[in-house]
């Protein structure tokens, strides 16, 4: 354990002044043991970690070495690789790398309860452009993330204006009626081919990293309300990214509606031009009456944005009619 000094020095630095106990442990040793739920911040974390092993710095917060490893990846601050504290002994060193400035999204401080929210590696932009290389066979059939999808949409349960939702979330980001999932694959399909022929990967988001999926409006024309929907749409389990160099943008192709007026008929509303060819005779009953309803336009959406938890960029490409996004 870490020993007071004879001269009655502060170790830990100034910033531990006025919070550390001194106790007794074990052949008349002293520790210095701060609060353990006082925060801590990246700079004495480092000196600490650097002073005595990780089970003892564990061991003044409470917490296990495990989640001690993690609070430091978190802040971003290197530990001693396996068997520095040995080295020493046989004669060996172990160079001990500085404090990396720090970053974007990496927190100034840490106290024990605090959670440890995880976080993607930053992405840097590629130095240039790759070049197109035209490969034989290229775009034929279907792209991997989509291979097996369309199946398992078509077996998918029909939510209102017919919305696909699958039993299964590990499937290519596509949002649309059952009447669009031909035409939709056929876009999506054409797009993911055209990235890759560019130099651009597509896949599913690696596991081993954070992203996150931005939800989509399907409303033509969103406006300041959410949009509350119920029932919600599918949404997959992992975004669909497209590479640029490290950089991770995340693509979803959705069907539009536009809101319409519309009348119950049986089960189902419907426009009022279509609800027309089923008023009876007699006309509509005085207790029936029209709302303001969402419908299916057959028309897509390309919605592209930023997964990186914490940032918020979305861009949208809109088919005026049906076929223009392709």
């Amino acid at each position: 354990m870490l020993q007071v000094a004879p001269n009655g020095l502060n170790l830990l630095g100034p910033s531990w002044a006025g919070q550390v106990q001194v106790r007794a442990y074990g052949r008349g040793r002293l520790m210095v043991v701060r609060d353990r739920y006082e925060r801590i911040s990246r700079e004495e974390l480092y000196a600490l970690v650097w002073r005595e092993p990780m089970l003892r710095v564990a061991e003044r917060f409470g917490v296990s070495s495990t989640l001690m490893a993690q609070v430091c990846r978190r802040l971003d601050v290197p530990r001693p690789s396996r068997g520095h504290w040995a080295k020493p002994s046989h004669g060996k060193h172990s160079p001990q790398p500085p404090l990396p400035p720090i970053g974007p999204g990496v927190p100034l401080g840490w106290r024990r309860g605090e959670k440890l929210a995880s976080r993607s590696p930053l992405p840097k932009p590629p130095a240039r452009r790759p070049r197109r290389i035209a490969q034989e066979g290229a775009g034929d059939g279907l792209h991997s993330v989509l291979v097996g999808a369309a199946e398992v949409f078509a077996s998918g349960r029909l939510i209102e204006q017919d919305f696909l939702k699958p039993g299964k979330r590990q499937l290519a980001d596509v949002v649309v009626s059952k009447g669009m999932l031909g035409a939709a694959f056929a876009v999506f399909n054409e797009l993911l081919h055209g990235l890759e022929q560019d130099g651009y990967p597509v896949m599913l988001a690696p596991k081993d990293r954070t992203y996150w999926r931005s939800a989509v409006d399907e409303r033509e024309s969103p406006g300041k309300l959410v949009n509350r929907r119920h029932p919600a749409l599918w949404s997959p389990s992992r975004p669909t990214l497209v590479f640029v160099g490290t950089v991770a943008i995340g693509l979803t192709l959705a069907e539009l509606t536009e809101t319409k007026e519309a009348r119950r008929v049986g089960d189902q509303y419907l426009p009022l031009d279509q609800a027309e060819k089923y008023r009876p005779r007699s006309g509509w009953p005085q207790w029936s009456w029209t709302i303001q309803h969402a419908f299916a336009t057959g028309r897509l959406c390309l919605q592209v944005y930023s997964p990186y938890p914490g940032t918020h960029w979305i861009h949208r490409w809109v088919e005026r009619k049906p076929g223009e996004l392709r």
